[in-house]
């Protein structure tokens, strides 16, 4: 968790300075071929999450020589597809710039790739080291390198105004530092070596499990990335580097309920387990609930502001298009909570449903984008992508396969309160009926926060009637959490 935060900040912390140094098209560039550079980052096809009932069987009996070998191959082609991925976008970006565009080849565009394929296989390695009960020492590799990355990256900026170029090598330099530092690790281990021999008889049989494995992290490549690269091909400069401020603005709320989904899906299946059931829905659907409102509370906190603390952030930005922005991801945010619904679908093995729920999404924004690449409209992709996500969301809390829980729909009717609110917020700060939404004074700011509470009383209020039935058995949860923390034990869910 404190890692993901490392890696928000090296967006939230660097955008600025970048933009002030860098002006609006460098940053934009920059970013645009980050984006291309991250395809790597999916190189292995989810094969990652893969494996590690073999590896743990190893690990607890040694002589298990299947399950050693089973883990050897997946490792192996794990290694292969992100080699092949690195060399290929590589030689694709050499072969363009030389041939076609005739150009001598940038090779710092090269180190960045490379950086993003070792930082791949680190933080596949720390996946895999956590099932040998190894994740704290992992995680802390994983963490020296995204804080040693930024730390490096502000003082070029800050201090030597380094252009481009100098943080690709940062990247890839860190990177190599990285492998190193974690190999050490891995050596203790006796696996995920990254230079081990290839085990015999590797097969393209351990490739079948790929078209289930890579659907999720190329949609979640796809959520991050693909607006980036349509922006870059249809707009403004600008218009690129305010997404990608408020992409990792909205990712605060991201992060927190991707870590919710996992407490909520496995509390539930345990208290299910337990003949609990009341109790597990009444937990379940408040993690859902909450998770809504946290986003929620994010899209309040940026409409509100109308720019005006954001215009210290992005230096020369323009005002509509940010609130253009600003709004679509405020809608989508409280949507997002379907990740609990999708942890939840996962615990109990709909991995098919899942996948097929995440091909949908991925063929609506490859349309969507050629869509908008014909139309070049701005604002048509942006509703586009509003209209992917409304799509995907709906798809798993409406339709939840295998469970009895009625969080999907409760969540699903939260995330239109917030639609409803948001936009109705947004239209009413635009048009800017009072002098104290569009000042900066201390008393104009006061009156802001004072709108801004009124505003999140009635979403609470909202929310409070679509779970008003919940609240005698969250009363009880609540009790029970407060004695735990008291007498100082580990909660115990109450009986029903």
């Amino acid at each position: 968790m404190l890692t993901q935060g490392v890696l928000l900040l090296n967006q939230v912390v660097l955008l600025p300075i970048q933009i002030r140094i860098w002006g609006h098209i460098s940053t934009a560039n920059w970013y645009a071929m980050l984006a291309v550079a991250t395809m790597v980052s999916v190189a292995d096809c989810g094969l990652r999450t893969a494996g590690h009932a073999e590896l743990i069987r190893y690990a607890h009996n040694p002589v298990d020589e299947q399950a050693k070998t089973e883990f050897q191959h997946l490792w192996a082609w794990i290694r292969i597809l992100i080699c092949v991925a690195t060399v290929t976008l590589i030689g694709l970006d050499l072969g363009y710039t030389c041939l076609y565009a005739k150009t001598p080849y940038l090779w710092w565009r090269a180190a960045l790739v490379v950086g993003v394929a070792l930082e791949t296989i680190v933080y596949v390695r720390v996946m895999y080291l956590d099932s040998l009960e190894l994740y704290r020492q992992a995680e802390a590799g994983y963490l020296l390198l995204a804080a040693a990355r930024l730390c490096l990256a502000i003082a070029a900026l800050t201090f030597f105004h380094s252009p481009p170029q100098v943080l690709a090598w940062i990247w890839c330099l860190s990177g190599l530092f990285a492998i190193a530092q974690q190999g050490r690790l891995c050596r203790r281990t006796g696996l995920l070596c990254l230079l081990e021999p290839m085990p015999a008889g590797l097969s393209f049989r351990t490739l079948r499990i790929a078209r289930y494995t890579m659907v999720d992290p190329a949609s979640s490549w796809m959520r991050a990335y693909v607006p980036v690269l349509v922006l870059s091909a249809i707009a403004q400069p600008v218009a690129v580097t305010i997404y990608v401020a408020l992409r990792a603005l909205f990712g605060t709320a991201r992060q927190m309920i991707l870590q919710l989904s996992r407490y909520a899906s496995v509390q539930y299946v345990w208290l299910k387990g337990s003949h609990r059931a009341v109790l597990a829905e009444t937990q379940f659907t408040l993690c859902v609930l909450f998770a809504a409102f946290f986003a929620s509370v994010i899209t309040g906190i940026v409409v509100a502001d109308n720019f005006r603390l954001a215009s210290f952030w992005l230096v020369g930005s323009d005002p509509t298009l940010y609130g253009q922005i600003a709004i679509t991801f405020g809608l989508a945010s409280p949507l997002y909570a379907y990740q609990i619904l999708q942890a939840l679908m996962l615990r109990h093995g709909k991995v098919h449903e899942i996948a097929r729920r995440q091909y949908l999404y991925i063929i609506c924004l490859l349309i969507f984008s050629g869509i908008a690449l014909l139309t070049k409209s701005v604002l048509l992709w942006l509703i586009l992508i509003l209209v992917a996500e409304i799509t995907i969301s709906l798809s798993f809390m409406l339709r939840t396969p295998s469970t009895t829980t009625s969080a999907g729909v409760r969540g699903s009717l939260a995330a239109l309160v917030s639609a409803v609110l948001g936009m109705s917020l947004w239209l009413f700060v635009r048009f800017e009926p009072f002098d104290f939404l569009r000042q900066s004074t201390p008393l104009a700011i006061a009156y802001t926060l004072a709108f801004f509470s009124l505003w999140i009383l009635v979403v609470a209020a909202l929310y409070l009637y679509i779970g008003h039935d919940l609240l005698s058995e969250a009363r009880t949860l609540g009790v029970s959490a407060v004695g735990a923390f008291f007498n100082n034990r580990p909660e115990r869910p109450a009986n029903d």
